[in-house]
């Protein structure tokens, strides 16, 4: 950089937008820097939070953008985004004379404006939609585990502590009946709820310290403690363990099985990254992408170990509708598929037995009801030595929430030439089988799809651009691992790394002239 440029940007520019500094210099600074300025330029701060420091107030559209063009630098914590501000030009242009911000205003910015930093994004999204870049036809949709801060050997396992829990209840009744045979309690302990239970003991021990006992006198071998001193202690102990085993089960929920520690939200997740080689489990938050022309579009966070319950909150959160979705079969359940198709979607979802099913081995099993013949009117299967197959119950599968029905056999098949290759266990009298119908018929709609000229291009273009942001936040970017804990401070992380992809991307695309012409791989004719 000339020194006519240096004398511009070290210059006292109070009062002049980001623009002007654009108009001034484009021709001086670096393409990513221009883009910065274009792309957040002009965007609605007003929701900020500006006190961050006794001393002075601190411009929210100044500190946006130091920030997230510390993240484009690779500068993700506070410490070194505060040495960045000391020495690189265009922050110092940026914040138009002003002092550079410490470490902890940077960090109390970023914690306390999350809500406001994720609508920043989606501003900037709805901008590159008005630039053309993106060509709002199909989105695309998959996720990754990024591991918190918290330690490795910081777990809670919620059937571990429900166990406990269900041992202290019972110490914690004998207890009771230990009450009742010192007459500090008339309540019979096998006829009513744990509940009221607890509540009675915690009457009983607020009886006995009403008592004039020695409550913390020495115990040991040769010392007779009174019985009533004996009952306070251990009702003390278990009382103060099933309400930490109740506080723990409530802090890990119903759809998780793990906590940490030290960060309670995360939950204990199989990484990719298994630095022993043994199947060790880290905590981790999930974290969902919607891509579209190679930006990233939505972005969404979750403690589930698994994709199935992220797609509709990711549809949720995009700013406008497409007309095609497609994801990998990590989001293949029936609950997607139906509010895809009811939401307007065509879902280009690939089935779970997408590769499977085209081995020999699969279709030649006679066994599976996906190779039977079916009579829909009757609602049976035929099975291969020509024998009725009925429906004798039905179900919701918890997990998927998809519904089955159980089929089972009219006949014996004790007798069939067939049994061995049709039945795995030859202690059973009859076939029986569940079979996931809607599933099933969900999932052979979405391979005809899939199978099209446009599902091929479709899948083609999902590994380009699904793949690839991954590809810059992970290994370009470098975030492998959180910085800060809890959720809602991860996913603001999250946000700002992929504002930080977002502006890059186009700065390349500015770069090389590709503008108005969103990225898509057509597959050529053959």
């Amino acid at each position: 950089m000339t020194d006519t440029s240096k004398n511009i940007l070290l210059s006292d520019v109070q009062g002049q937008g980001f623009l002007s500094i654009f108009n001034d210099l484009s021709s001086e600074l670096m393409p990513h820097e221009l883009s910065l300025l274009e792309l957040m330029e002009g965007l609605d701060y007003g929701g900020f939070d500006s006190t961050l420091r006794r001393d002075a107030s601190v411009d929210p559209k100044d500190m946006a953008m130091v920030v997230v063009y510390s993240y484009m630098m690779g500068c993700t914590s506070s410490r070194s985004i505060e040495r960045l501000c000391r020495r690189d030009l265009f922050i110092i242009s940026v914040l138009k004379g002003v002092s550079a911000p410490d470490h902890t205003t940077i960090n109390r910015f970023i914690k306390r404006n999350g809500s406001q930093i994720e609508d920043m994004f989606y501003q900037v999204v709805n901008r590159l939609g008005e630039k053309g870049e993106l060509g709002r036809e199909t989105v695309f949709q998959d996720g990754t585990k990024i591991e918190s801060r918290a330690g490795k050997y910081t777990f809670v396992w919620k059937n571990f502590v429900s166990k406990n829990a269900e041992k202290c209840e019972a110490r914690l009744r004998k207890c009771l009946h230990s009450a009742n045979s010192l007459g500090l309690s008339i309540l019979c302990e096998e006829s009513v709820e744990f509940p009221s239970v607890y509540t009675e003991l915690m009457a009983v021990k607020e009886r006995i310290e009403g008592m004039e006992l020695k409550l913390d006198a020495p115990s040991g071998k040769g010392i007779r403690l009174d019985p009533r001193v004996r009952l306070y202690r251990k009702l003390t102990e278990d009382l103060n363990k099933i309400r930490d085993y109740d506080e723990t089960v409530s802090a890990i929920g119903e759809k998780r099985n793990s906590m940490s520690k030290t960060d309670p939200d995360a939950t204990f997740m199989r990484m990719k990254e298994d630095a022993m080689g043994n199947g060790q489990l880290k905590p981790a938050y999930n974290l969902q992408c919607a891509s579209d022309s190679n930006y990233i579009v939505g972005c969404t966070i979750s403690c589930d170990r698994t994709d199935y319950e992220t797609c509709v909150p990711m549809m949720e959160k995009l700013s406008w509708k497409y007309s095609n979705y497609c994801a990998d079969s990590g989001y293949d359940t029936v609950r997607n598929f139906n509010y895809l198709e009811e939401n307007g979607y065509t879902p280009y979802i690939k089935p779970q037995d997408w590769e499977v099913a085209k081995t020999r081995r699969y279709m030649n099993d006679i066994g599976k009801y996906q190779n039977m013949e079916y009579n829909r009117d009757d609602d049976l299967f035929i099975c291969a030595n020509g024998k009725k197959i009925v429906k004798v119950d039905s179900g919701v599968d918890k997990k998927s929430g998809s519904s089955y029905g159980v089929y089972r056999c009219c006949e014996s098949c004790q007798e069939c030439p067939l049994k061995e290759k049709c039945m795995k266990s030859s202690k059973k009298d009859r076939k029986e089988f569940q079979a996931f119908m809607e599933h099933w018929e969900l999932r052979n709609k979405a391979r005809i799809l899939l199978e099209s000229d446009k599902g091929v291009e479709i899948r083609v273009n999902r590994s380009i651009m699904a793949e690839g942001s991954f590809a810059q936040m992970k290994s370009n970017n470098k975030l492998r691992r959180f910085a800060s804990f809890g959720r809602d401070r991860a996913f603001t992380e999250w946000i700002l790394m992929a504002l930080a992809v977002n502006v890059k991307h186009y700065a390349n695309r500015r770069y090389n002239y590709n503008l108005d012409d969103p990225d898509w791989y057509e597959k050529k004719p053959a």
